[in-house]
């Protein structure tokens, strides 16, 4: 018998695991829809895209700076400069992003058969969404909220998933 299809038949599958493994489905199906799109239909943004956006972003950032909203502004500026890197290396961020959810997804798919190795698999597969970024755009331009939200966000889904570990085998 394969290992992916070793079901636990004593106990049937914990109703909280049932929902956080459709909750990953939702989430992965989400994404690789979304991955695919863009880099099949939407693509990379064009120089005229990009400075539009700038534009607009600069404006919004000069409104805060008129406001004192200083601590927004470092945020914004961070972010502005964290998108012209994500669109500078585009295919390799979205192809990078495709290969990371569809790990994602088999994580769910292996712990939903009741297989350890998937709740492992979904340990990685969160690291590498959390450090992954780092890989095409420089740490300055990352800002630190986004990874502090990645961060707690994993390690929530990390410990719920733990709870049904002694369901798997």
């Amino acid at each position: 018998m394969d290992t992916i299809d070793n079901i636990n038949q004593e106990e049937p599958r914990p109703r909280f695991l049932t929902v956080l493994c459709i909750l990953t489905f939702i989430a992965t199906g989400l994404s690789l829809v979304t991955g695919l799109f863009n880099l099949l239909v939407t693509g990379r943004q064009s120089e005229e895209q990009m400075i539009n956006a700038k534009v607009a972003m600069s404006e919004s950032i000069n409104e805060m700076r008129d406001m004192g909203m200083t601590s927004f502004v470092d945020l914004m500026e961070k972010i502005q400069r964290m998108s012209v890197e994500v669109n500078d290396n585009f295919y390799f961020a979205g192809i990078f992003g495709l290969v990371l959810t569809v790990i994602g997804l088999y994580s769910a798919i292996r712990m939903w058969k009741g297989s350890k190795l998937g709740f492992h698999i979904y340990i990685v597969y969160n690291l590498l969404a959390i450090g992954g970024i780092y890989l095409y755009v420089s740490a300055a331009n990352i800002p630190t909220v986004f990874v502090v939200f990645n961060v707690i966000l994993s390690g929530i889904f990390i410990l719920m998933y733990s709870r049904n570990l002694k369901w798997m085998k």
